[in-house]
């Protein structure tokens, strides 16, 4: 059977500053569905991929795109703020065209809705979770004209047309029984990091675990009970993925995409053993929690090529860390910058501005904080409402969701705390927050100070520089 995946169309490239139509910038490869193409071909079964954000498709064109690969059966991966309206979109155009085409749909958004997702997005199937196992099967039972009724861990649409819930299926403890992902599937040419993850062309995303080791974050669907259990591939398994990769497909630089590479040290020890080993001198770069790191570790993972690493702040505000349930501390980041610098790494963060409750000056503070840290790279997003999460009930008491003028943009608002008077206010606290942190003296000269030990950067920098202007400047 031919199976063609799809991701939805989304304007990722607006999303991070970057104004200019038809940008593939920051969108990697997507290793779900990798994986899922892996498992598939195992069973004799094809697979291809029509990556609608990457090409940048509207809805028309993705359609189009997708009945052009000749599918036998259509799976859609929806993440829910990025792109369950276009997923949407594309299952209706498919249906106009096609009507008795199979679709299935997978990724996050499944797991936090539940069977009720068919009703909302008019398909035949979904799988909540991993989707390697039911998958296959699913796709076996329908080139062989079985019985699904008999596949665990599925929805499906029955005779009436009620979502109907399969048996769950028990999670594979074991992560090196699947193989890693099918890189035939991802074009040539069609995936750019961004110039924070970008040390050349030849960059490629690799993951080592499944699910968050934390798992507790109430503004996350990780840590309000809709995500898998926490697991980790061996580091020989992920050794031989890197070393493929290396070998076969000319990969100098890899992401690790890990909510938290940085758990387990005995692991990372034997990892970065293993790379010196086979003399993969490649670079790469890692997602942490700063209450995960240790000096030692990151010196480790500095001597066998780590070059920089990323943490998820969220707020500068003590109080405000503790009602997200972050169980990290402003101590802590302190402590993880400083100890990731005398490391040698490149420092990156993240921000989130607009929680429930936080009032304009509590932003303040959390710039504030961030220009204290002085990361290399800092983001700043404002909060989202993620249905489903443990903090959608306080956050919907305490303010009101808003639509956004025009294509959806991570960075501005689609939630107004009742702390902050409108969306444009916080809006316009979000650009004060780019131009504050990269704006200051102190930031220049830590840059240029890299741009003399790395001149390769210089290109990054400039390419930086015009993010910064669609993020800080533009209305």
């Amino acid at each position: 059977m031919h199976v063609v995946f799809v991701i939805p169309p989304f304007d990722y490239a607006r999303s991070v500053g970057n104004v200019r139509r038809r940008s593939r910038s920051g969108v990697l490869p997507p290793l779900g569905v990798g994986f899922l193409a892996s498992a598939l071909g195992a069973r004799g079964h094809t697979s291809a991929l029509v990556d609608a954000m990457a090409e940048q498709f509207n809805v028309e064109e993705t359609v189009d795109a997708v009945l052009a690969a000749k599918p036998e059966l259509v799976g859609l991966s929806i993440m829910t703020l990025l792109a369950r309206d276009a997923a949407r979109d594309v299952v209706d155009g498919l249906r106009g065209r096609q009507p008795g085409l199979p679709i299935v749909l997978g990724g996050p958004h499944v797991m936090a809705a539940g069977p009720q997702v068919l009703e909302d997005i008019a398909a035949d199937y979904a799988v909540p979770g991993e989707g390697e196992a039911p998958l296959s099967a699913l796709v076996d039972c329908l080139s062989k004209g079985e019985n699904i009724a008999n596949v665990a861990g599925l929805y499906y649409r029955d005779a009436t047309l009620r979502a109907v819930e399969t048996p769950a299926r028990a999670h594979e403890r074991n992560l090196d029984v699947f193989a890693p992902p099918d890189r035939r599937l991802y074009k040539p040419g069609l995936y750019q990091a961004l110039p924070s993850l970008n040390l050349g062309r030849h960059v490629t995303t690799v993951i080592t675990s499944r699910g968050c080791p934390w798992a507790r974050c109430a503004f996350c669907h990780q840590g309000s009970g809709c995500s898998v259990p926490f697991r980790r591939r061996s580091p020989e398994h992920v050794a031989d993925e890197v070393e493929a990769l290396v070998r076969d497909w000319g990969v100098r630089s890899v992401v690790f995409w890990d909510d938290n590479f940085c758990v387990m040290p005995r692991w990372v020890d034997r990892f970065c053993g293993m790379l010196d080993a086979r003399g993969l001198r490649i670079t790469w770069s890692v997602l942490a929690r700063a209450d995960t790191v240790t000096p030692d570790m990151l010196r480790r993972m500095a001597k066998s090529g780590c070059y920089s690493i990323q943490f998820g702040f969220e707020s500068g505000v003590q109080e405000t860390l503790d009602m997200i349930r972050k169980g990290t501390t402003l101590e802590q980041y302190r402590k993880a910058v400083r100890w990731s610098r005398d490391a040698g790494l490149e420092v990156r963060g993240s921000f989130m501005l607009g929680f429930p409750g936080e009032t304009p000056e509590m932003s303040l503070r959390t710039i504030d904080f961030a220009c204290e840290l002085n990361a290399d790279y800092m983001l700043f997003f404002a909060y989202h409402v993620l249905p489903g999460t443990a903090l959608e009930e306080r956050a919907l008491a305490e303010g009101r969701v808003v639509a956004q003028e025009g294509e959806f943009n991570i960075h501005m608002p689609t939630y107004v705390p009742y702390t902050y008077p409108d969306a444009e206010t916080l809006a316009d606290m979000v650009r004060r927050a780019y131009r504050q942190y990269y704006m200051r003296p102190a930031y220049a000269v830590q840059a240029l100070r890299r741009l003399l030990r790395r001149p390769s950067l210089i290109r990054n920098h400039l390419v930086g520089l015009v993010y910064w202007a669609g993020l800080a400047l533009r209305p």
